[in-house]
């Protein structure tokens, strides 16, 4: 799983090569940069040096108005700093990763599903 996580540096087009959703989540490294699962868990009330992704979407959906979760889910991934959920500081989590629109998409996707 490594070495596919490390392979999402790439471009904008997707293959079946590319890891998705859950895989890019658990990947230690992702688009160059230290993976989701280094410090956010998918275990309620399980908070690290990010907070809990265990069932994200329903605050997602409520945390900017108009904004959908997935919207904001999308934001989360490509400013991380854009919106900082309190009791977490800004400049924390990794910015510009490698990643396609089509992987950025599959994780958007895998977090809704939590």
């Amino acid at each position: 799983a490594l070495v596919m996580a490390v392979a999402a540096c790439g471009g904008e087009t997707a293959d079946e090569s590319e890891p998705m959703g859950a895989e890019l989540f658990s990947g230690i490294v992702v688009g160059g940069k230290a993976g989701c699962i280094s410090c956010h868990s998918t275990d309620p009330g399980a908070d690290g040096i990010g907070p809990s992704l265990a069932r994200i979407g329903a605050p997602a959906a409520t945390r900017i108005s108009g904004q959908s979760a997935a919207e904001y889910l999308r934001q989360a991934i490509i400013d991380p700093d854009g919106h900082v959920v309190e009791g977490y500081d800004a400049g924390v989590m990794p910015k510009g990763w490698k990643l396609s629109d089509t992987q950025i998409d599959s994780l958007v996707e895998y977090l809704l599903g939590l």
